[in-house]
């Protein structure tokens, strides 16, 4: 007989999880740990869930969105190109990795372990490397978006990202991704951009 779902149990599972994820991080987040924090067995959780990256997954996938939309919306008021890249580079290199007490390190965490069950990952990561690619892109004047892949722009954004949240420890990290940030902004405006700056000109 399959065992009827309740979505009140799904949602506990999720919400101990979450806890734990952030303080303990994905490795030290045990499923037995998590059984104990929602109140249930091991046993139910995998009614609800195939394994603990599926449970990170349904925990992380709408933090993440919700980051990104908001770094969206945030970069649409930003009308200087300069400005707007520095913003969301500095949002997704310096902000989104330390937020939440580091909590995107745990998917960093979870697939560096050698996690089989990464498809829906791997789908997350596409959806944010076109989402950024086209922030990114949308900042750049049209004889420099002409040149640059979309495509190419967001994954590697994505890919400083990913090593980013493994290594988030602000400080002396966060001021060389700030000059990162500056260095990466000016090449992809072109050196027209950085030479009108430095001499002075008043144009964005």
């Amino acid at each position: 007989m399959v065992q009827k779902k309740k979505p009140e149990i799904r949602d506990g599972i999720l919400e101990a999880a979450g806890a734990l994820f952030r303080e303990r991080g994905y490795a030290n987040a045990t499923m037995s740990a998590i059984a104990r924090r929602a109140n249930t067995s091991p046993a139910n959780i995998y009614v609800y869930f195939g394994s603990k990256l599926d449970i990170l997954l349904a925990v992380y996938e709408p933090w993440l969105r919700d980051r990104i939309e908001g770094l969206e919306a945030r970069a649409e008021g930003v009308t200087d190109p300069e400005a707007r890249i520095r913003l969301v580079l500095r949002t997704l290199w310096r902000e989104i990795p330390a937020d939440d007490n580091h909590f995107a390190r745990n998917l960093s965490q979870a697939l560096s372990t050698g996690a089989r069950e990464a498809r829906d990952a791997a789908t997350l990561r596409r959806w944010c490397e076109a989402r950024v690619g086209e922030i990114l892109s949308d900042a750049l004047p049209d004889g420099r978006r002409d040149i640059v892949c979309t495509e190419a722009l967001g994954h590697l954004v994505i890919s400083i990202f990913d090593g980013v949240t493994l290594s988030c420890d602000g400080g002396a990290s966060g001021e060389r991704l700030e000059a990162v940030a500056e260095l990466f902004a000016v090449l992809l405006l072109g050196q027209g951009a950085a030479v009108e700056r430095a001499a002075g000109d008043p144009r964005p």
